[in-house]
């Protein structure tokens, strides 16, 4: 049987990509898309949530608005910064509806009907999840695994100090943590960054149909934006983050996991929403390494499904 997957997501390039992986692999039935804020607005990621999904034909599959602001900010706190990206992604305005229950609500509901379990994939802000634990703590026993695409392990060195899906909802991050999930895989920058798509991969993608050569388009508009960055260090490259958590529950040995203690800077610290993330030990499996270019081949070969 497919596995049952929810994605939440704040859709820009990255999510939208993911979006296709999920409903492109017959090893996944992807049961709904939940809509968070984050690098975009949630009526922006809803929005671009059911644009890509009416772009590959999959208006069967629900989208759920939920949280527009953090669950529990600090007094004081400035709001996170939004993407450079444009809010709205560049294709068709969408045909269905968003759904009327509030993604939160949705959520919670799921889970306590839930016969079975199912995975859940976070790839914008966690206020979604935080709010649905909050809500109903038993929440948690309905997810055979989470898989959230959030943190950075290195510190000091080419990678921001802050990744922005913690970073967006710090309280939040840590409050899905503490939560006590059977299995919590959370795949960081430094994982994501060795799963780049270069130029070259890109351009095959083109001939293979209509949402590959979209998400040709959506790669080489991160490989602009990213190329200038100390990580890509001038390099005709980019990483499609948010990706990497689809393939990896195809394919899980494309990453490499390790156990390890995670825990984020909240409140009012000048160190807000970094990630201490010690390995070796630990309820979490924190990604520490991924394979490029099986990474791609498991991109390619599943947008030309679409």
């Amino acid at each position: 049987m497919a596995r049952r997957v929810v994605l939440d997501c704040d859709t820009g390039t990255d999510d939208a990509i993911a979006i296709m992986l999920a409903a492109a692999r017959p090893e996944l039935d992807l049961v709904a898309v939940t809509a968070v804020w984050g690098n975009h607005a949630v009526e922006h990621t809803a929005d671009n949530s059911r644009r890509v999904l009416d772009l590959i034909g999959r208006t069967d599959v629900p989208v759920y608005a939920g949280r527009g602001a953090p669950v529990d900010p600090p007094p004081g706190v400035p709001a996170p910064r939004g993407s450079a990206e444009p809010d709205t992604l560049p294709l068709p305005p969408p045909t269905q509806q968003v759904e009327a229950q509030d993604a939160v609500e949705w959520l919670v509901e799921t889970a306590r009907a839930a016969t079975e379990p199912f995975t859940l994939v976070p790839t914008g802000s966690l206020s979604n999840v935080a709010a649905a634990i909050a809500a109903d703590p038993s929440f948690v026993e309905a997810i055979d695994e989470l898989v959230v695409m959030g943190g950075v392990i290195e510190r000091g060195g080419s990678l921001p100090d802050v990744e922005t899906n913690v970073g967006y909802d710090p309280e939040a991050a840590q409050l899905v943590l503490d939560a006590g999930f059977e299995r919590l895989v959370l795949v960081p920058l430094d994982a994501t960054y060795r799963a780049i798509v270069t130029s070259e991969q890109r351009a095959t993608l083109r001939p293979l149909g209509r949402a590959a050569s979209v998400a040709a388009g959506f790669i080489e508009q991160r490989i602009a934006s990213y190329r200038t960055l100390p990580a890509m260090n001038g390099r005709a490259a980019a990483p499609v983050h948010d990706a990497l958590t689809i393939a990896y529950l195809v394919d899980p040995t494309l990453v490499t996991l390790s156990a390890a203690t995670v825990r984020v800077h909240t409140g009012d610290s000048p160190t807000r929403g970094r990630t201490d993330i010690t390995l070796g030990t630990g309820e979490v499996q924190v990604a520490v390494d991924a394979d490029a270019d099986r990474f791609f081949d498991l991109v390619r070969e599943s947008l030309a499904q679409l």
